[in-house]
C-alpha cells in the first residue's frame, strides 16, 4: 500500500487559553437586565440579545477578591474574518494588545465561526481528530478497472467496473465489495464470450445490488444497454438487456421510488440523429415500462441521470446538436414518465461534456466534465444552476495539460468536490484529482494521488467521517497491465488555537474541514462588581 501524496500535517494538540482561569465553581441566578446600569455591556455569546447569558459568558469564575465578575471591556474585535481558502493553514490574526505574558494577565478570548457569513454560529473548537487514509488496488495479470463506487449498508464499500483478468470473455462485469477498510471480501463477474463493461452501480433497497453498462456478447445489436441485478452477496439474480439493431450503452443507473430502475446513456438504433441521449425506466424486475430518446440531427448522449425531488428526472451528457459549441454541457428535465420539461446548453465555441450530476440541496443542479474552449488542453469545467436550469456560475479549474472531472458530489457543508484525472499537477504522467470548492465554486484545497504512470479517478462518494473515497485506474499499482484502484483521504476538520503571542493569535483550520468558513475573534477584560 503506497503513501498518498497530500498527506495532511501531523495534528495539533488543542489548548483551551481561558486566562481568567478558577479551581471553584460559581452559579448564581442573575435577572436578566432591560437596561444595564453601568458600561460596556456587550452580547459577548452573539446570540443578537444581551441578557444574563452574556453576563455568564463573562462570569467563568470569581474575580479575585471573591466577587462575580459581572462586566467586561471589549479589547479587540477581528470582525468576521474569510478562510475559505485556508484550510490546513495557519491563521495568523494581530490584535496589537502587547500582551506580555498570557498567564498573568486577565484577558478572555471568544471565537467563533460560521460556515456561511449568514449562518449559525459554531462555538466549540478543536481538531475532530485525524484519520489516516489509504489506498488497495484489485486485479489480476490483465487490464482491470473501476468505474462506479457505492457506500454500503455495512459501512464498507461496493466498486463496479470491468475486467479481463477474471471472468468468461475477453472483458467482463466486475462487482468487488470490501470492508470499511477497503480488503476484498468478494468479487463477482457477469458476462458472456464477448464484451462487457459496467459503469454504473447502486446499492439496492433489499441490500443487493444493481449494475448497468453494455454488452456485447448479449442482445440483438452491435452493443446494447445491460443491466444486472443480484443479492446483497453478488449472486445473479436476473439480467436483463436493451437496444436495437446498432450499438447502445448505458452510462447511468438509479434506483427509483417506486422500486424499479432508471438508466441513461445513448443509442444508435432509435432517434433522430446520428446518436441521441437514450432514457430506460423498468419496473423492479427489469422490465421495461417505457423508454425515451432526445436528440437532434447530430450526436447527443447521456453520461449521469438523478431522479429528481419532484418525482421527475434531470439527465446530464452532451449535445453537437444544439447549443454554441462544437459540443455542450446538456441538461435535460423530465417528468416522472420521461416526457420533456425543459432542456438546457452550457458552453462557448469549443467542445465541453458533462460527466456528472446532482441535484443540490437548493433544488438547482450542478453539472462537471471538461471543456476544451479555454485553451488548447482540457480543463475541468464546474456549472451551477437555479431550479430552472438558468446557469448561475460557471468555473474552470485545471493547470497547462489536460486535468478532467469524471464525478462530482455536493459537501456537506454546502460546496463542491469534483473527482477526475490531472496531467497537470500530481507525480506521475496522470494522477488522480480530487477538488474542493465552497458553495461559489472557489476552490479550497486540491489532492493528488497517484504513481509514476496514469492514474484516473472515476467515481467519488463522501464518507461518514467527512472525507472521500474515490475509484478508478491505476498503472502505477497493482498486479496487472492496469488495476482497479480505490483511494480513502485522509480525514482532519475543524479549528485550533495553536499560539498565543505579545500581538498575535494564530489559529490552525483542519485540512479537509467543511464547516470554518469565516471566523471571529474578541478580547475582553472581564471586571469585577465595584
Amino acid at each position: 500500500m503506497k503513501t498518498l501524496k497530500g498527506k495532511l500535517p501531523k495534528m495539533f494538540a488543542l489548548t483551551f487559553l481561558f486566562m481568567f482561569c478558577m479551581t471553584t465553581a460559581y452559579s448564581a441566578t442573575i435577572q436578566p437586565l432591560a437596561t444595564p446600569p453601568y458600561s460596556p455591556w456587550i452580547d459577548t455569546n452573539d446570540d443578537g440579545t444581551i441578557n444574563v447569558l452574556d453576563l455568564i459568558k463573562v462570569a467563568g469564575g470569581l474575580g479575585a477578591s471573591g466577587t462575580p465578575v459581572t462586566k467586561a471591556s471589549i479589547e479587540y474585535d477581528s470582525g468576521w474574518i474569510d478562510i475559505t481558502n485556508k484550510c490546513g493553514q495557519n491563521i495568523t490574526i494581530t490584535h496589537g494588545l502587547g500582551i506580555t505574558n498570557w498567564n498573568n494577565e486577565s484577558i478572555d478570548v471568544g471565537i467563533m465561526g460560521k460556515t456561511n457569513p449568514d449562518g449559525g454560529l459554531l462555538r466549540y473548537l478543536g481538531l475532530t481528530g485525524r484519520l489516516i487514509g489509504w489506498n488497495s488496488a484489485y486485479g489480476g495479470t490483465h487490464t482491470d478497472y473501476g468505474n462506479a463506487l457505492a457506500l454500503t449498508g455495512d459501512g464498507g464499500y461496493a466498486l463496479a467496473g470491468y475486467t479481463v483478468s477474471f471472468g468468461a470473455g475477453s472483458g467482463d462485469f466486475w462487482l468487488v465489495k470490501t470492508d470499511a477498510a477497503g480488503n476484498a471480501l468478494w468479487n463477482r463477474t457477469y458476462g458472456g464470450t464477448n464484451t462487457e463493461e459496467a459503469r454504473a452501480l447502486v446499492q439496492t433497497a433489499d441490500g443487493g445490488y444493481a449494475l448497468a453498462g453494455y454488452t456485447v456478447s448479449f442482445g440483438v445489436g452491435s452493443g446494447d444497454f445491460y443491466l444486472v441485478k443480484t443479492d446483497g452477496s453478488g449472486n445473479m439474480q436476473w439480467n436483463k438487456t436493451y437496444g436495437g439493431i446498432s450499438d447502445d450503452g448505458a452510462y447511468s443507473l438509479v434506483q427509483t421510488i417506486d422500486g424499479g430502475y432508471a438508466l441513461a446513456g445513448y443509442t444508435y438504433s432509435f432517434g433522430a440523429g446520428s446518436s441521441d441521449l437514450w432514457f430506460v425506466k423498468t419496473d423492479a424486475s427489469g422490465n421495461v415500462q417505457w423508454s425515451k430518446t432526445y436528440g437532434g440531427t447530430s450526436d447527443d448522449w447521456a453520461y449521469a441521470l438523478v431522479q429528481t425531488i419532484d418525482g421527475g428526472y434531470a439527465l446530464a451528457g452532451t449535445t453537437v446538436s444544439f447549443g454554441v459549441g462544437n459540443g455542450d454541457f446538456w441538461l435535460v428535465k423530465t417528468d416522472a414518465l420521461g416526457n420533456v420539461q425543459w432542456t438546457r446548453t452550457y458552453g462557448v465555441t469549443n467542445t465541453q461534456e458533462a460527466r456528472a450530476l446532482v441535484q443540490t440541496a437548493d433544488g438547482g443542479y450542478a453539472l462537471a466534465g471538461y471543456t476544451v474552449s479555454f485553451g488548447v488542453n482540457f480543463d475541468a469545467w464546474l456549472v451551477k444552476t437555479d431550479v430552472a436550469g438558468n446557469a448561475l456560475w460557471i468555473k474552470t479549474y485545471g493547470g497547462t495539460n489536460d486535468d478532467e472531472a469524471y464525478a462530482l458530489v455536493e459537501a456537506i457543508d454546502g460546496g463542491y468536490v469534483l473527482a477526475g484525472y490531472t496531467y497537470s499537477f500530481g507525480a506521475g504522467s496522470g494522477d488522480f484529482w480530487l477538488v474542493k470548492t465552497d458553495a461559489l465554486g472557489n476552490v479550497q484545497w486540491t489532492r493528488t494521488y497517484g504513481g509514476t504512470s496514469d492514474e484516473e479517478a472515476r467515481a467519488l462518494v463522501q464518507t461518514a467521517d467527512g472525507g472521500y473515497a474515490l475509484a478508478g485506474i491505476t498503472g502505477s499499482f497493482g498486479a496487472g497491465n492496469g488495476d482497479s484502484w480505490f483511494v480513502k483521504t485522509d480525514v482532519e476538520s475543524g479549528l485550533v488555537w495553536v499560539d498565543s503571542k505579545t500581538d498575535t493569535i494564530t489559529l490552525r483550520r483542519g485540512a479537509t474541514d467543511a464547516f470554518w468558513n469565516f471566523v471571529r475573534v474578541r478580547l475582553w477584560r472581564p471586571k469585577e462588581t465595584p
